[in-house]
């Protein structure tokens, strides 16, 4: 059963969400202006004389957050679509499981500082396939697959 507190704290939440959902419509003029602010263009980092053309051989900038960014625009202009979204996927592994990061996103582009993307995800794939404990050291078996 339901409580009065939780009652009262579920139609609190509607009614702030209501209010935020009513104060946002605006005119089309004053959506234009906001769009423009709302996206940020990020200076993209400059690639290197020798650049193979492939995005992911270029190393991240973690100087700080805005290099940092600006490289992962490049890497990004330079990746297909795909690729690009398994190395976010691998940073976004690193930025919630690993422990040294602990969700700090100046402790991450530290550690991902001249890296590349290869590299990054090498990283994150070694992470995830690292056997449990209590399996003698073997990574447990892939469903489908013989175990020997």
């Amino acid at each position: 059963m339901i409580s009065k507190n939780s009652i009262f704290l579920i139609a609190l939440a509607l009614t702030v969400l209501q209010a935020g959902c009513a104060s946002s419509q605006s005119s089309p003029a004053a959506s234009d202006k906001t769009a423009a602010i709302e996206t940020p263009q990020v200076a993209e980092a400059p690639v290197p004389d020798d650049f193979n053309g492939d995005g992911m051989t270029l190393k991240i900038d973690g100087s700080s957050i805005e290099s940092f960014d600006a490289s992962m625009a490049t890497i990004k202009r330079y990746t297909d679509e795909k690729t690009y979204a398994s190395l976010n996927s691998a940073i976004g592994y690193l930025m919630v499981y690993d422990l040294q990061v602990r969700s700090n996103k100046e402790k991450l582009i530290a550690k991902l500082d001249g890296k590349t993307g290869y590299e990054v995800k090498t990283m994150v794939d070694m992470k995830r396939l690292a056997p449990e404990k209590g399996t003698g050291g073997k990574i447990p078996a892939v469903p489908g697959t013989i175990d020997t």
